[in-house]
């Protein structure tokens, strides 16, 4: 028996997203008149019929659907998160907007999933985060921005997943510590450990070894001031002290500067430090951090479209889309 034709048939024909198809089909939300008749064109060829369950339930949405984050409000020091998070919020929100859907932010501990929302976004989830569990509870979709650190999904859950390439920001970032002529690199990262941090510390130990360098890796409490500057002076401490410095955010950068001065080391001459924040911090040091651009903008927007995605099509399967990452090369590995 043959397949009905699907919105996401559509979506692949057409080279739009299946949100968009959605919208032209009920014409619904911003896109050109051009596009709006090539997907009603396309789904007349194929024979589309919408699904009569799946838009019943579709019609019963409450076109809302909610972001959780972290409690950011709880680390001003931590800039870089701060700045991270705002890029990120702003860029889902007007997403969301221009899709016919409004945006709730919720933090880890609220329970959205009992004020009448469609689907939730869930940005660096903890292992046992309440909204992903009451979600999946439900079978109702979830993407999460970075991954669970044990990757694990209840059965009959229905999580996708946007995130960052880490695996390959974290070589490219050691590879370009190498060839300025580092030979002994050391990790700093922070508790706790969220799956962006887990993928550095795993990447850069698998680097070491074939590249016939030993790992040192320094965990510092927290990135606030006080504890990364316990990290930084640990990681130069010693008659061993490491020619290069990759720290997983800017703060613990600015710390290993802070005590790379008070011990009269040179940077970069003696000391090559890079991190992985481009907030304010990265280019207010001297000398500025060479640094890796997460893209927060790209995956707001890219988060808020799976969702809607999953949301307009009950039918789509779980999956996961990795984003490009940028080495922003500055002063302090020049």
């Amino acid at each position: 028996m043959r397949r009905r034709p699907s919105i996401s048939d559509i979506a692949e024909e057409t080279g739009v997203s299946i949100a968009t198809v959605s919208l032209a089909l009920r014409d619904k939300g911003r896109m050109s008149d051009e596009t709006r008749a090539r997907v009603k064109e396309t789904a007349e060829r194929v024979g589309y019929v919408p699904n009569a369950s799946a838009r019943s339930l579709v019609g019963g949405k409450t076109h809302l659907i909610t972001i959780s984050v972290p409690a950011i409000g709880t680390v001003p020091e931590a800039v870089s998160s701060v700045e991270y998070f705002f890029k990120l919020l702003g860029a889902a929100a007007a997403r969301a907007i221009e899709l016919d859907y409004g945006l709730l932010m919720t933090s880890p501990t609220d329970r959205p999933d009992r004020v009448g929302v469609d689907g939730a976004i869930v940005v660096d989830p903890a292992a046992d985060d309440p909204t992903i569990a009451a979600f999946d509870r439900r079978g109702w979709p979830v993407v999460t921005i970075g991954r669970r650190v044990d990757d694990s999904s209840p059965e009959g859950g229905r999580s996708w997943e946007v995130d960052n390439d880490f695996v390959f920001a974290t070589n490219n970032v050691l590879d370009h510590l190498h060839e300025r002529g580092s030979k002994s690199i050391t990790l700093i990262a922070n508790e706790p450990i969220d799956s962006f941090q887990s993928d550095s510390i795993e990447t850069y130990r698998e680097w070491c070894s074939g590249h016939d360098m030993e790992p040192r890796v320094i965990m510092s409490k927290s990135p606030l001031p006080e504890d990364a500057a316990v990290a930084a002076a640990a990681a130069l401490a010693g008659d061993s002290r490491p020619d290069a410095v990759y720290a997983t955010v800017d703060t613990l950068a600015k710390a290993v500067i802070d005590q790379a001065g008070r011990q009269g080391i040179e940077l970069p001459g003696q000391l090559r430090i890079a991190t992985c924040s481009d907030s304010h911090i990265a280019s207010a040091t001297e000398p500025q951090l060479t640094t890796i651009d997460e893209k927060p903008v790209e995956l707001g927007e890219a988060a808020v479209e799976m969702l809607i995605s999953a949301i307009t099509d009950p039918e789509s399967e779980p999956h996961q889309v990795q984003l490009g990452t940028e080495l922003i090369i500055r002063g302090s590995t020049a």
